[in-house]
Parts: C-alpha cells; sequence; structure tokens
C-alpha cells in the first residue's frame, strides 16, 4: 500500500540580521556627468558613513549598476524627447541586529548631501540551520500523518521511500521594513537616533516549509 501525504513545519525566528537596500541615482544631461557625479556620491557614501561607522568599503556588495539614457515620450510629436542621462547603483549592506547601530546609520545617512534612498530589512543569518529544523517538523509530521492513515487501514507502516518538495519557498525576511523617507521626515527632530532605537522592533520572521512524502504500508 502506498501513502502519499504532505507535512509542513513552520517557526518563528527573531531576526538577527540587518540588511540595507542601498540605490545611489543621479541624473543630468550628459553620461559623463552623471558617471562623474554618481561614482562621487558613492565614494562620498563609503567614506562619510561606512568607514566612520566601522565598516570597510568591502562591506558594501553592488548588486547592479546601470547608466541609462532617458526619454519621455510626446504625445503630440509622437516622438521620444531625450531627458538626459541616470545613474543607478544598487548596494547592500548587511551586519548583526543592533537597534544603536541602525539607528546611528540612518541618522548619519539623513545627513548626507543627496542622500541615496535606503530600504532596511530584517533576516536571519543562518538560514541553513533554520531549513533543516523546519524541514524535520514537516518530515514528522507527514510521518505521522502516514501513520494513522495506515493504522486506520489495518496495515503496518514500513518505510518512506521518497520526497519531494519546493525548494527555498520560504522568505527568511522579516516583512517589518523601514524606508529611508521615515528616517529624512526626522531629519530636524532632535533625538531621531535614541527615538528610532526605542520605538522600532522588528516582527519575528514566520517561516514554513512543506515536504511531500510517499509512504509504503502493508
Amino acid at each position: 500500500m502506498e501513502i502519499i501525504v504532505q507535512g509542513k513545519g513552520t517557526e518563528f525566528f527573531a531576526p538577527d540580521e540587518v540588511i540595507l537596500n542601498i540605490t545611489f541615482t543621479t541624473k543630468g544631461q550628459t553620461y559623463e556627468e552623471v558617471l562623474r557625479v554618481g561614482t562621487q556620491n558613492v565614494q562620498y557614501f563609503v567614506e562619510e558613513l561606512l568607514l566612520q561607522n566601522g565598516f570597510q568599503k568591502e562591506d558594501m556588495k553592488t548588486r547592479n549598476f546601470v547608466i541609462r539614457e532617458e526619454t519621455r515620450y510626446d504625445n503630440l510629436t509622437h516622438q521620444n524627447i531625450f531627458e538626459g542621462f541616470s545613474f543607478n547603483q544598487y548596494a547592500t549592506l548587511k551586519f548583526d541586529y543592533d537597534k544603536d547601530k541602525l539607528a546611528r546609520m540612518m541618522v548619519a545617512m539623513s545627513k548626507l548631501n543627496n542622500a541615496p534612498m535606503c530600504q532596511v530589512n530584517f533576516g536571519v543569518k543562518n538560514e541553513k540551520e533554520c531549513r533543516k529544523n523546519i524541514l524535520a517538523k514537516a518530515y514528522k509530521e507527514a510521518e505521522e500523518q502516514a501513520l494513522a492513515i495506515a493504522e486506520a487501514a489495518g496495515k503496518n507502516l514500513r518505510q518512506c521511500v521518497k520526497v519531494d518538495f519546493k525548494p527555498f519557498t520560504s522568505d527568511y525576511r522579516s516583512r517589518a521594513r523601514f524606508d529611508s523617507d521615515m528616517m529624512y521626515a526626522e531629519k530636524a527632530c532632535v533625538g531621531a537616533a535614541q527615538t528610532i532605537a526605542n520605538t522600532f522592533t522588528p516582527e519575528d520572521i514566520e517561516i514554513t516549509e512543506t515536504l511531500y512524502c510517499l509512504w509504503l504500508a502493508e
């Protein structure tokens, strides 16, 4: 007798990692201009914020970099109107979860000239270990279901001969986010860093994995 069951494992984890998704943007009329100004802005960010807060420049990883021509479609002339060039560099910076450090970073960023856009996410560092524990729970639930079905049919559960799952379906990130717009709106707020540290707590991360198991019973 073949028994096919589905097992789910779910756990909640307190975030232990901060992920800054940083976007540097510059616009200008020539390719050379936006390249020069854009790279200067990134270099200034590295020197005035990263290095001043105990990071190394290698800690910030570039995910994407593009300079593109900007155009606007004119409905009257039915032509694309040239509007210059844009420089966009997308980078990530990760560090151990620390409210005070995050608050200092956000306040320091708000004081930069031509400050980049920044979205803060929260995650878990050891995704592999988290996933291992959750899959073990899912397998245990599948085994219990298979055993109940086998007993109901008057059979003895023998062994699991096949396990299938959809890998990397879970999001190891908290749904809590902090956008730089929120920080920039408080640029003039005295004690903004302390306010963030005292009031901003990321939501726990809920992770679920699903297994599909084929058991034999006789």
